[in-house]
């Protein structure tokens, strides 16, 4: 049956054209197999503002049975930026090394120095950003595999992290964060 003959005959069961009527199960049934074929090609026609039907629109997916499962997994994200971690301290990714960092108050810059850096305080490559004015400063670093130390730069202010994984003394009573690049 092609999609045409399905469509009219959606069209007369609808709108009362007797090719089924509650008395004749086999016609009935006859009609809910008609359907059923007819469903790949088009769902059935709906009626238009006149009374008639209105064009097919191609193709519906089959309604959810209200028994049926939840799907096994999330839809993928939307494509676009990557999302980035949200966890503070370092994070490893494909992109490289994500830090976030959430200090107290609202620091002017922040700046990373690090083994990989030879400890520039102040190098614009090293600048975190907030760029969505969430408080969480963020900067993505491609390291080769090694193990690295490193400390935030708060307005010239030298602070360990936190969050780091690991910690090491600094040489001046302090001490550096520490993490590993494998």
């Amino acid at each position: 049956m092609n999609s045409a003959q399905c469509r009219e005959a959606t069209f007369r069961t609808r709108n009362g054209c007797g090719l089924a009527k509650r008395s004749n199960p086999l016609l009935a049934s006859l009609l809910v197999a008609l359907l059923a074929a007819c469903a790949g090609l088009s769902r059935t026609a709906s009626t238009g503002p006149n009374g008639g039907p209105t064009a097919p629109t191609g193709p519906t997916p089959p309604r959810a049975d209200s028994t049926a499962a939840a799907p096994a997994s999330p839809a993928p994200p939307a494509v676009g930026k990557p999302a980035q971690p949200t966890t503070p301290g370092p994070n490893l990714t494909p992109d490289g090394v994500v830090f976030n960092y959430k200090p107290d108050g609202r620091p002017r810059q922040i700046f990373l120095a690090g083994t990989f850096n030879s400890w520039n305080p102040s190098s614009d490559r090293y600048l975190l950003k907030d760029d969505d004015g969430d408080g969480t400063w963020s900067i993505t670093v491609k390291l080769p595999p090694g193990t690295y130390q490193y400390k935030y730069v708060i307005d010239g202010q030298w602070t360990k992290d936190p969050h780091a994984p690991s910690d090491a003394p600094d040489g001046f009573g302090g001490r550096n964060g520490t993490f590993d690049v494998k």
